[in-house]
């Protein structure tokens, strides 16, 4: 697998300058419509946060088309009369599939779909300014998973949603957090809570309630089938790519994050051998991120070795603020590790020993 590694800058340079087309919605969610989000039964709140996003880019849609003349005067489409929309909700109620039905039914528009971790990275990349001017030209810009975790990143929050509203973009942001909530438990939130108010003020929030949609569609007491007793080998017929585990976690730390996506996307079937809890918070933040990618881009993953997913993320370094982040990874680890895979798959240069 180390193919994939090579080559790749290990700070956040090395990258060619992002445009606005450079924030598209990823793979697994390329057919998300608003018409294929499946609302759970019992749970209203899902039905009617999809209607609002919906209408919401259609208002959006309006202002886009631009102006109309009426004997020979003028006339001016209205402002939308949303400036920020946040859905807020635990993991696996379909957060992240409307915001990118949202990104999709806004064709036409300039728009950005990326999660706040990426933002993060953008920042740190090309500096609030650039990035303002960069993404404050799009009409849209879809969110997901907004968090602070930290000062420096409340500080970060707080610029970008106020620039890109004093642009005129539209945000639509997606949390597990509700907007003046966010902070706590993770670092003095009340030493922020102007900022932290500022930013709540933003949005209009839309609570989302609902139990994780993977649990419907994948039983949850059956072990995931491409969860693998340590020593066994992929035996379904498709072609991997195998690494080691150690080995990956030593890769991920000598890159800058930024560089996940594009690794992600490069790879064929993915087999991660002699799999051990995660030795410490900083690997496992790591490795949550880098999962999040192998989701992103649907690459289809083997897991073998004397783990199970509840002792992945071992409790014994604490979950403290983290908690959510670790329990959406594993997760989206189950519905990897359980869904069929997708043929035709496209193997690119399977190494036998990687």
């Amino acid at each position: 697998m180390q193919q994939y590694f090579d080559g790749v800058a290990p700070d956040g340079k090395g990258i060619a300058a992002p445009t606005l087309d450079s924030f598209a919605v990823p793979p697994r969610f390329r057919s998300a419509t608003f018409d294929t989000y499946q609302p759970a039964a019992g749970y209203p709140s899902q039905r009617i946060a999809s209607e609002r996003v919906a209408a919401a880019v259609r208002a959006l849609q309006e202002r886009g088309s631009g102006s109309t003349r009426l004997f020979g005067r003028v006339l001016r489409r209205p402002e939308p009369q949303w400036r920020g929309l946040y859905l807020d909700g635990g993991f696996g109620v379909g957060k992240t599939h409307l915001i990118a039905a949202a990104w999709h039914a806004a064709e036409g528009l300039d728009r950005a779909y990326l999660s706040f971790q990426e933002l993060t990275y953008v920042v740190g990349a090309l500096g609030m300014a650039r990035t303002l001017d960069l993404l404050g030209a799009a009409d849209l810009i879809c969110l997901d998973e907004f968090e602070l975790d930290d000062p420096g990143n409340t500080m970060l929050a707080t610029s970008f949603v106020r620039g890109a509203l004093e642009r005129g973009a539209r945000v639509i942001a997606t949390s597990n957090t509700l907007p003046n909530e966010l902070g706590q438990g993770r670092f003095s939130a009340h030493a922020f809570q102007r900022e932290i108010g500022q930013l709540a003020a933003s949005f209009d929030t839309l609570r989302i309630d609902g139990e994780d949609y993977r649990h419907r569609h994948f039983s949850a007491d059956a072990r995931p089938m491409r969860l693998l007793a340590n020593g066994s080998l992929p035996n379904d017929g498709i072609a991997v790519v195998g690494e080691d585990w150690s080995r990956l976690l030593r890769s991920l730390a000598a890159l800058h994050p930024i560089h996940y996506a594009r690794i992600a996307a490069s790879l064929p079937p993915l087999w991660l051998r002699d799999v051990a809890p995660l030795p410490d918070q900083d690997a496992a933040l790591r490795f949550v991120h880098f999962a999040d990618k192998l989701y992103d881009y649907r690459v289809p993953l083997y897991l073998s070795g004397e783990v199970t997913l509840e002792s992945l993320f071992p409790s014994t370094f604490g979950y403290g603020p983290f908690e959510r982040k670790f329990r959406r990874c594993r997760s989206r680890l189950y519905e990897m590790l359980t869904e069929p895979i997708e043929a035709p798959i496209t193997v690119r240069a399977a190494a036998a020993d990687d």
